[in-house]
């Protein structure tokens, strides 16, 4: 096999395609935890609705309905803007990372920073329609996108992780 070469830079876009494919195979009830408090938060306020009709009381029930409206509301902001918050967090995000993918290891260099990873380190990996994200450990990975990739390199290094890492989600 030709080793596959790419050079690789942090976008606001790359990040939030990642994190986005992270928290739906890895977490997908954890990464929706505001999502289904808030839907919570109005079920109990319509409750509220019901039960005191007769009373005509419905302070706490707007409130409850107006708070799950608002979780609901941040649930999606955090999600929609995950990646840009992490890019403008990132130290290095200008700076381009030389990649070259082989059987054995793959070899990451950034200015005078060289790196290594054998296949056998890499836990586990998850396997998108337009980016492949490999595991280092259980939070950490390394973010491989589609368009970072000439011709038909993508979908021989998509074989490659198959066949290589372990667990694939």
């Amino acid at each position: 096999m030709n080793p596959i070469k790419i050079i690789f830079t942090y976008s606001a876009q790359n990040l939030q395609r990642a994190n986005v494919l992270h928290y739906k195979m890895n977490y997908p009830v954890r990464g929706k935890i505001l999502l289904w408090f808030g839907v919570l938060l109005i079920w109990t306020g319509l409750l509220f609705f019901y039960f005191n009709r007769e009373s005509g009381n419905y302070l706490m029930s707007y409130t409850f309905l107006a708070y799950g409206a608002i979780v609901i509301l941040l649930h999606f902001y955090i999600m929609r803007t995950l990646g840009s918050r992490l890019f403008r967090r990132h130290k290095n995000r200008v700076l381009p990372i030389d990649i070259q993918i082989d059987s054995e290891k793959i070899y990451f260099s950034a200015n005078e920073n060289q790196a290594t990873v054998a296949w056998n380190e890499i836990l586990k990996a998850c396997i998108g329609t337009d980016v492949i994200l490999l595991y280092i450990t259980k939070m950490s990975f390394y973010i491989f996108p589609k368009e970072n990739f000439s011709g038909n390199d993508f979908e021989t290094f998509t074989a490659l992780v198959k066949e290589k890492v372990k667990e694939i989600k």
